[in-house]
Protein backbone atom coordinates (compact mmCIF):
# COMPACT_ATOMS: atom_id res chain seq x y z
CA UNK A 1 0.00 0.00 0.00
CA UNK A 2 1.53 3.50 -1.05
CA UNK A 3 -0.03 6.66 1.03
CA UNK A 4 1.41 10.36 0.07
CA UNK A 5 1.04 12.69 2.82
CA UNK A 6 0.63 16.53 1.31
CA UNK A 7 -2.33 18.35 -0.33
CA UNK A 8 -2.50 18.39 -4.32
CA UNK A 9 -2.01 22.44 -4.59
CA UNK A 10 1.55 22.10 -3.72
CA UNK A 11 3.66 22.15 -6.36
CA UNK A 12 6.08 19.14 -4.92
CA UNK A 13 3.05 16.87 -3.70
CA UNK A 14 2.15 17.34 -7.37
CA UNK A 15 5.22 16.50 -8.81
CA UNK A 16 4.93 13.68 -6.74
CA UNK A 17 1.71 12.96 -7.46
CA UNK A 18 2.24 12.95 -11.41
CA UNK A 19 5.34 10.51 -10.61
CA UNK A 20 2.89 7.92 -8.90
CA UNK A 21 1.32 8.22 -11.87
CA UNK A 22 3.09 7.90 -14.50
CA UNK A 23 4.33 4.56 -12.95
CA UNK A 24 0.65 3.28 -13.21
CA UNK A 25 1.10 3.24 -8.75
CA UNK A 26 -2.11 3.07 -7.43
CA UNK A 27 -1.77 5.07 -3.60
CA UNK A 28 -3.94 7.04 -1.35
CA UNK A 29 -3.74 11.15 -0.61
CA UNK A 30 -3.90 11.80 3.16
CA UNK A 31 -4.44 15.62 2.58
CA UNK A 32 -2.03 16.64 5.18
CA UNK A 33 -0.95 20.54 5.24
CA UNK A 34 2.98 21.48 5.32
CA UNK A 35 3.74 22.56 9.24
CA UNK A 36 1.46 19.89 10.52
CA UNK A 37 2.31 19.37 14.50
CA UNK A 38 0.87 16.14 14.87
CA UNK A 39 3.10 13.69 16.43
CA UNK A 40 2.01 11.16 13.48
CA UNK A 41 2.99 13.38 10.98
CA UNK A 42 6.49 14.39 12.59
CA UNK A 43 7.23 10.77 13.31
CA UNK A 44 7.34 10.58 9.30
CA UNK A 45 8.18 14.05 8.28
CA UNK A 46 11.32 15.29 11.15
CA UNK A 47 10.82 18.87 8.83
CA UNK A 48 7.42 19.05 9.43
CA UNK A 49 7.19 19.49 5.26
CA UNK A 50 5.12 17.47 2.61
CA UNK A 51 5.00 15.39 0.71
CA UNK A 52 5.95 11.65 2.32
CA UNK A 53 5.21 8.72 1.23
CA UNK A 54 4.73 6.08 2.97
CA UNK A 55 4.86 2.26 0.99
CA UNK A 56 4.38 -0.61 3.28
CA UNK A 57 5.45 1.16 6.29
CA UNK A 58 8.49 2.81 4.51
CA UNK A 59 8.62 6.65 5.26
CA UNK A 60 10.25 9.10 2.87
CA UNK A 61 10.11 13.04 3.22
CA UNK A 62 11.07 14.56 0.16
CA UNK A 63 9.78 14.59 -3.06
CA UNK A 64 12.85 14.17 -5.20
CA UNK A 65 13.66 11.00 -3.46
CA UNK A 66 10.28 9.81 -3.65
CA UNK A 67 10.68 10.13 -7.47
CA UNK A 68 13.81 8.09 -7.58
CA UNK A 69 12.29 5.32 -5.14
CA UNK A 70 9.41 5.02 -7.29
CA UNK A 71 11.75 4.72 -10.07
CA UNK A 72 13.18 1.54 -8.61
CA UNK A 73 10.29 0.16 -8.06
CA UNK A 74 8.55 -0.84 -11.67
CA UNK A 75 10.35 -1.93 -14.37
CA UNK A 76 10.02 -1.27 -17.87
CA UNK A 77 9.57 2.46 -17.89
CA UNK A 78 11.49 5.45 -16.22
CA UNK A 79 11.68 9.41 -15.60
CA UNK A 80 15.78 9.07 -15.83
CA UNK A 81 17.35 8.88 -18.72
CA UNK A 82 19.90 5.87 -19.25
CA UNK A 83 22.78 8.35 -20.67
CA UNK A 84 25.03 9.45 -18.34
CA UNK A 85 25.01 12.85 -19.37
CA UNK A 86 21.33 13.41 -20.10
CA UNK A 87 20.71 11.61 -17.03
CA UNK A 88 22.52 14.21 -14.83
CA UNK A 89 20.66 17.28 -17.26
CA UNK A 90 17.62 16.12 -15.73
CA UNK A 91 18.66 15.92 -12.40
CA UNK A 92 20.00 19.56 -12.88
CA UNK A 93 17.34 21.03 -14.49
CA UNK A 94 15.25 18.92 -11.30
CA UNK A 95 16.82 20.59 -9.14
CA UNK A 96 16.83 23.96 -10.59
CA UNK A 97 13.26 23.67 -10.80
CA UNK A 98 13.00 22.66 -7.09
CA UNK A 99 15.04 25.56 -6.04
CA UNK A 100 15.11 28.96 -7.99
CA UNK A 101 12.13 28.37 -10.27
CA UNK A 102 9.54 27.20 -7.77
CA UNK A 103 10.43 29.81 -5.60
CA UNK A 104 9.35 32.39 -7.80
CA UNK A 105 6.38 30.67 -9.51
CA UNK A 106 5.51 29.67 -6.48
CA UNK A 107 5.92 33.34 -4.89
CA UNK A 108 3.14 34.20 -7.57
CA UNK A 109 0.82 32.03 -6.17
CA UNK A 110 1.57 32.95 -2.86
CA UNK A 111 1.16 36.51 -3.06
CA UNK A 112 -1.76 36.87 -5.84
CA UNK A 113 -4.05 33.41 -4.22
CA UNK A 114 -2.84 31.92 -0.80
CA UNK A 115 -2.34 35.28 1.23
CA UNK A 116 -5.44 37.24 0.17
CA UNK A 117 -7.64 34.51 -0.82
CA UNK A 118 -6.80 31.73 1.79
CA UNK A 119 -5.24 33.18 4.38
CA UNK A 120 -6.79 36.46 4.41
CA UNK A 121 -3.63 38.19 4.26
CA UNK A 122 -2.20 41.70 2.28
CA UNK A 123 0.00 40.83 -0.49
CA UNK A 124 3.14 41.78 -0.45
CA UNK A 125 3.55 44.08 -3.24
CA UNK A 126 7.20 44.41 -3.26
CA UNK A 127 8.08 41.07 -2.78
CA UNK A 128 5.50 40.61 -6.00
CA UNK A 129 6.97 43.22 -7.97
CA UNK A 130 10.84 42.18 -7.78
CA UNK A 131 9.54 38.54 -8.29
CA UNK A 132 8.01 39.59 -11.60
CA UNK A 133 10.42 42.22 -12.65
CA UNK A 134 13.88 40.86 -11.38
CA UNK A 135 14.17 37.52 -10.54
CA UNK A 136 11.33 35.55 -12.59
CA UNK A 137 12.44 36.86 -15.56
CA UNK A 138 16.38 35.86 -15.06
CA UNK A 139 14.85 32.46 -14.66
CA UNK A 140 12.88 32.34 -18.03
CA UNK A 141 15.63 33.89 -19.61
CA UNK A 142 17.74 30.66 -18.63
CA UNK A 143 14.79 28.32 -19.40
CA UNK A 144 14.53 29.87 -22.91
CA UNK A 145 17.72 29.25 -23.84
CA UNK A 146 17.73 25.79 -22.41
CA UNK A 147 14.39 24.72 -24.05
CA UNK A 148 14.70 22.62 -27.14
CA UNK A 149 12.76 23.63 -30.41
CA UNK A 150 10.45 20.53 -29.80
CA UNK A 151 9.64 17.65 -27.60
CA UNK A 152 10.99 17.09 -24.17
CA UNK A 153 13.44 18.73 -22.42
CA UNK A 154 16.08 16.02 -22.46
CA UNK A 155 16.31 13.28 -24.88
CA UNK A 156 13.32 12.12 -26.66
CA UNK A 157 10.99 11.09 -23.91
CA UNK A 158 9.58 12.52 -20.85
CA UNK A 159 12.14 12.67 -17.66
CA UNK A 160 11.85 14.41 -14.47
CA UNK A 161 13.18 17.33 -15.62
CA UNK A 162 10.06 17.82 -17.68
CA UNK A 163 7.64 16.23 -14.19
CA UNK A 164 9.77 19.43 -11.86
CA UNK A 165 9.51 22.12 -15.06
CA UNK A 166 6.01 21.76 -15.62
CA UNK A 167 4.20 22.03 -12.00
CA UNK A 168 6.27 25.51 -11.62
CA UNK A 169 4.51 26.63 -14.19
CA UNK A 170 1.19 25.38 -12.85
CA UNK A 171 1.72 27.25 -9.63
CA UNK A 172 2.17 30.18 -11.74
CA UNK A 173 -0.70 29.81 -13.93
CA UNK A 174 -2.67 29.56 -10.52
CA UNK A 175 -1.58 33.10 -9.51
CA UNK A 176 -3.08 34.44 -12.81
CA UNK A 177 0.80 34.91 -14.21
CA UNK A 178 1.57 32.79 -17.88
CA UNK A 179 4.74 33.14 -19.79
CA UNK A 180 4.91 35.72 -22.67
CA UNK A 181 5.05 33.79 -26.16
CA UNK A 182 6.45 36.71 -27.61
CA UNK A 183 9.71 37.19 -25.63
CA UNK A 184 9.59 33.59 -24.91
CA UNK A 185 8.77 31.99 -27.55
CA UNK A 186 10.62 28.26 -27.33
CA UNK A 187 9.53 28.30 -23.67
CA UNK A 188 5.79 29.12 -24.49
CA UNK A 189 5.66 26.01 -27.30
CA UNK A 190 7.09 23.74 -24.55
CA UNK A 191 4.77 24.95 -21.75
CA UNK A 192 1.84 24.39 -24.42
CA UNK A 193 2.61 21.03 -25.47
CA UNK A 194 3.01 20.01 -21.87
CA UNK A 195 0.08 20.74 -21.31
CA UNK A 196 -1.32 18.86 -23.24
CA UNK A 197 0.45 15.62 -22.12
CA UNK A 198 -2.47 13.35 -21.14
CA UNK A 199 -0.23 12.36 -17.92
CA UNK A 200 -0.53 16.24 -16.85
CA UNK A 201 -4.46 16.79 -18.03
CA UNK A 202 -5.35 13.66 -16.17
CA UNK A 203 -3.67 14.84 -12.85
CA UNK A 204 -4.85 18.87 -13.17
CA UNK A 205 -8.19 17.65 -14.38
CA UNK A 206 -8.65 15.68 -10.80
CA UNK A 207 -6.42 18.38 -9.07
CA UNK A 208 -9.12 21.50 -9.89
CA UNK A 209 -11.49 19.41 -8.21
CA UNK A 210 -10.64 19.45 -5.26
CA UNK A 211 -9.70 23.41 -5.08
CA UNK A 212 -11.07 25.51 -2.47
CA UNK A 213 -13.60 27.67 -3.65
CA UNK A 214 -12.78 31.26 -4.70
CA UNK A 215 -9.48 29.84 -6.66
Amino acid sequence: MIKLYGVPLSPFVRKAMLALEFYELEYENEATFPGDESAEFRAISPLGKVPVLVHDGFAIPDTSVICRYLDRLVEGKSLYPTDAQEEAQACWLEEYADSRLIENCAGIFQERVLKPKLLKQPTDEARLANILDNTLPACLDYMESIVPEAGYLVGSSMSIADLSVVTCFVQAQYGDYEVDGAVYPKLRRYIDSAFSVPLLKDRLTVEKATLPPGL
